[in-house]
């Protein structure tokens, strides 16, 4: 597969898709070169659809019944989008060269697929004893790269540590990967910057360094890089997701809005894109409008996959106790409930909040004790029940579980301070609303255009916010 997306806007590509097209149009026959209907069934699995991609590939079979590539990539579709292991299976068996490297990387990726680690570890070393130094090279490098795309960063390491190319740029980006999926952000972003010294029209760097730098809560940096890979491909989608993600950490609800509804142009059948523009609008105030993408993110990932559900369900949940829907609320929180991901004391808090908008007031603040209680008094989900009881409405009982948050919380914690000064001001503490309005102001200004910014002229700077209150007190 080509290295990043400029080879298919290179002239070349063009005028090759230009032929398999017209033939296609004409309903014709079109000879072509073995890798080039690859290539262009590689774009479309990219750029169009399903039908396209694999009419395309089969196209190539038909023409080279034994070729490797095709035999490959159609593999990967049966076993990845289609599902069926077997019928994979049967496509690999078909391949002639049984030495082809491509070969023994199909046939231990089915192991991966199949959750067969330790035989996918034995088959490949047993491949790597059998090659030559020069295929060594490569072998161990696209290895390293097959346990990356499945996020076995321990497994990619031990391949990567076998290679000497340290000056070779998959080998730098490899690293780069690594050390991201490893949580060492710094480090990641280290190599792709200096992948971009090398190569700074390349979108995949960017795009990666953008990923680094938005986990390293860099949002601004973040969004920097992906306006430079915007730069060079307005489509990209990655570049757009990762500029919409900046966008809506920063609070830039509106334009984040805008830019997750270009990537949901792009991209029609993702279901991240229909999550995060679902999101958004709640963040807008546009409740109703964020349920109907977010079960449209419902359709799209029980139709792709379940990666995804666990947020949606959770999403949804919240979503529609706000708008009073109660008892769909808690039949998609039921649903959450079914996926490991996250941590179930915050499905606890979200019951309660749903039991106590609904008006049993009691069982959701004995749920916000247990959850509670159960995490061990984690700052986590103490913030998040007393962002429940906030928006609730109760706020002298809000008022106090921030205290028993904030009064012991590390310097580092940043969350919380703009409630507690809302809380404060509706009380008429006035001295200590200026005091936590200033540790919010400092700490999480994000938080404070979210939750104060309504109390000031729109326009004013976060910065200013604290003498703007002392002067209008």
């Amino acid at each position: 597969m080509p290295q990043d997306n400029r080879f298919f806007n290179s002239q070349e590509f063009k005028e090759m898709l230009h032929v398999y097209e017209e033939a296609q149009r004409n309903g014709e026959s079109v000879y072509m070169d073995c890798d080039d209907l690859v290539s262009v069934a590689e774009y479309y699995n990219l750029f169009g659809t399903l039908d396209q991609s694999v009419k395309a590939v089969e196209y190539a079979m038909q023409l080279f019944p034994s070729a490797t590539a095709p035999l490959v990539f159609r593999a990967r579709i049966a076993f990845m989008i289609e599902k069926d292991i077997d019928k994979a299976k049967r496509y690999v068996d078909m391949i002639e060269d049984i030495t082809d490297l491509d070969y023994y990387y199909i046939k231990a990726e089915i192991l991966l697929v199949e959750n067969r680690l330790e035989d996918a570890e034995a088959y490949l070393h047993d491949v790597y004893g059998r090659l030559g130094d020069e295929q060594r090279a490569d072998f161990v490098i696209d290895v390293a790269a097959l346990y990356v795309d499945y996020s076995l960063f321990n497994q990619a390491q031990r391949w990567l540590d076998l290679s000497e190319e340290y000056d070779d740029e998959d080998y730098q980006e490899l690293r780069g990967q690594i050390a991201f999926g490893h949580g060492d952000y710094e480090e990641s972003e280290q190599m792709f910057n200096q992948l971009l010294d090398k190569d700074a029209f390349n979108i995949t760097y960017w795009n990666q360094l953008a990923s680094a730098q938005y986990m390293r809560d860099d949002a601004t940096a973040s969004m920097q890089s992906s306006e430079f890979a915007l730069a060079i491909n307005p489509y990209d989608y990655d570049a757009l997701l990762n500029k919409a993600n900046c966008l809506f950490a920063l609070g830039n609800f509106q334009e984040a809005l805008e830019y997750y509804r270009r990537f949901n142009y792009i991209s029609p059948d993702s279901e991240v894109g229909e999550l995060y523009e679902g999101m958004t609008l709640f963040n807008l105030g546009r409740v109703e409008e964020g349920v109907e993408h977010l079960k449209t993110a419902e359709e799209l990932s029980l139709h792709n996959n379940d990666e995804c559900l666990h947020l949606i369900y959770t999403e949804l949940a919240y979503y529609l106790s706000v708008l009073g829907q109660y008892d769909e609320a808690l039949e998609y929180l039921e649903g959450a409930t079914l996926y490991e991901e996250g941590n179930p004391q915050e499905l606890v808090a979200l019951k309660g909040s749903i039991l106590l908008l609904s008006g049993n007031e009691n069982e959701g603040l004995e749920l916000f004790h247990k959850a509670i209680e159960a995490s061990g008094h984690s700052p986590v989900i103490i913030f998040r029940v007393a962002t429940y009881i906030f928006e609730a409405g109760y706020i002298p009982l809000a008022y106090q579980v921030l205290h028993s948050l904030l009064d012991h919380a590390s310097d580092d914690w940043c969350d919380g301070w703009s409630y507690l000064a809302y809380c404060c001001k509706s009380m008429h503490k006035h001295e200590e609303y200026l005091q936590a309005l200033t540790t919010a102001c400092e700490r999480n200004p994000v938080e404070v255009k979210t939750i104060l910014g309504n109390l000031f002229p729109e326009g004013l700077n976060t910065s200013e916010y604290v003498e703007y209150a002392k002067q209008h007190s």
